[in-house]
């Protein structure tokens, strides 16, 4: 069965009715080597017990990303700064004064000491979200890791069609390199015959068999056919991913794949000295990166 491939760049939205409160569930996703998970609760206070069924569900569902869960009440996007209680910013900034100038303290107190003093004293407010409303917020998180699973296959579709022209273009680059390859060692002879003939003492012939003996040192040294397969069976194999017959998460074997495929036409180019050969070898390797910077994006 084939899979799919899939993006680890995202996003989900769903809305949870808690009483008289509407809780929005917002879950974002970039590209990550692993899973890496942030729950962020704004204005909520939210019970152990949840952050805990969030964070299972959301491991339960994606491999690797950055991910980002938040939850916000809305009526905090609809009033603005409601839920900011400038009276007890007010008062908390002026105890804090107070409390400075009798100690002697230098400077005056900025937003950084305010905000950690009443994060220190806060109390319990009507944003709680206690373990009683889970079975209602599940429902909006799942709702909104399935958002984030359309967008992400979505995305994975777009980079798969443009990892497959990538493909093709590698393909087109080692058909190309193993033609001009198959004449290069008669090249490189005829060019090694007419370099010692310069050399040569008039009227001293060239020796025969010791020119036939380093004529196949040199076709030898530059016999890049083991190279050659071997690309095709890495670009083979690459094809097999993006087709999804491989695993089910290629992100990280497509990423190994593409370095294989690199140290593949490294190793081409410093074999073989022929300034066309060494073009193609170029263009490969510029055309893997552009591979690779995509590839980035699978999970």
């Amino acid at each position: 069965m084939k899979s799919q491939l899939i993006s680890m760049t995202g996003f989900g939205r769903a809305r949870a009715l808690l009483g008289q409160r509407t809780v929005v569930v917002e879950i974002r996703s970039l590209n990550h080597r692993g899973l890496d998970l942030k729950l962020r609760c704004m204005d909520l206070q939210i019970a152990p017990e949840i952050e805990a069924e969030i964070v299972r569900k959301v491991r339960q569902s994606l491999v690797r990303g950055a991910v980002t869960v938040s939850l916000r009440d809305e009526a905090s996007d609809a009033q603005g700064s409601r839920w900011l209680d400038f009276p007890r910013l007010r008062q908390m900034h002026a105890s804090l004064e107070t409390l400075r100038a009798e100690l002697g303290l230098p400077g005056a107190v900025d937003i950084a000491t305010l905000a950690s003093f009443l994060s220190a004293t806060k109390t319990p407010t009507a944003n709680e979200v206690p373990a009683s409303d889970w079975p209602a917020l599940a429902s909006a998180v799942d709702a909104a890791l399935a958002g984030l699973a359309s967008m992400r296959a979505e995305e994975g579709t777009a980079v798969r069609r443009d990892l497959n022209l990538r493909l093709g273009n590698l393909r087109a680059v080692v058909e190309k390199i193993s033609t001009l390859a198959t004449g290069l060692p008669s090249r490189a002879a005829r060019r090694l015959e007419e370099r010692l003939a310069g050399l040569l003492v008039p009227g001293v012939a060239l020796d025969p068999a010791r020119l036939a003996q380093e004529v196949a040192l040199l076709a030898e040294r530059l016999d890049v056919s083991e190279e050659l397969a071997r690309l095709r069976g890495h670009l083979d194999h690459l094809a097999g991913l993006l087709d999804g017959s491989g695993t089910e998460a290629p992100g990280r074997r497509i990423d190994f794949l593409a370095q294989e495929i690199g140290r593949e036409f490294n190793t081409l180019g410093s074999k073989v000295q022929d300034s066309a050969i060494s073009a193609l070898v170029i263009d490969g390797k510029a055309e893997l990166e552009k591979l690779r910077e995509q590839a980035q994006n699978i999970e």
